[in-house]
């Protein structure tokens, strides 16, 4: 009679550390991590945050160049606030799929 009640809360506890274990906050589920596809086909912008927009992120290069990428729910993104340094992996018509922040 013990043994059933002990797998019973062994399967409880279980269940709970996995619900745990998959909990993640937005952030967390859209942190960027740029495909093998997206490192080969898209051109990379990297530079320092200038402006965050509802729909774009300006990044200005090291040269002093600024360019307004597009995002949307879809871009991976870590969190970044003006002044990060960050990669951009764009494509064509200026879509960024992936925005990283990188380490000075």
């Amino acid at each position: 009679m013990q043994t059933p009640l002990v797998v019973l809360l062994a399967m409880v506890m279980a269940l709970q550390l996995t619900a745990i274990g998959c909990a993640k906050n937005a952030s967390e589920r859209r942190a960027a991590s740029p495909t093998v596809g997206e490192r080969i086909s898209k051109e990379s912008v990297k530079g320092r945050v200038n402006d965050i927009g509802n729909k774009y992120v300006s990044i200005r290069s090291d040269d002093g160049e600024s360019r307004r990428v597009r995002v949307d729910d879809h871009t991976k993104m870590d969190q970044v606030a003006v002044g990060d340094q960050v990669k951009a992996y764009v494509s064509e018509d200026g879509y960024a799929s992936t925005i990283q922040r990188v380490v000075d």
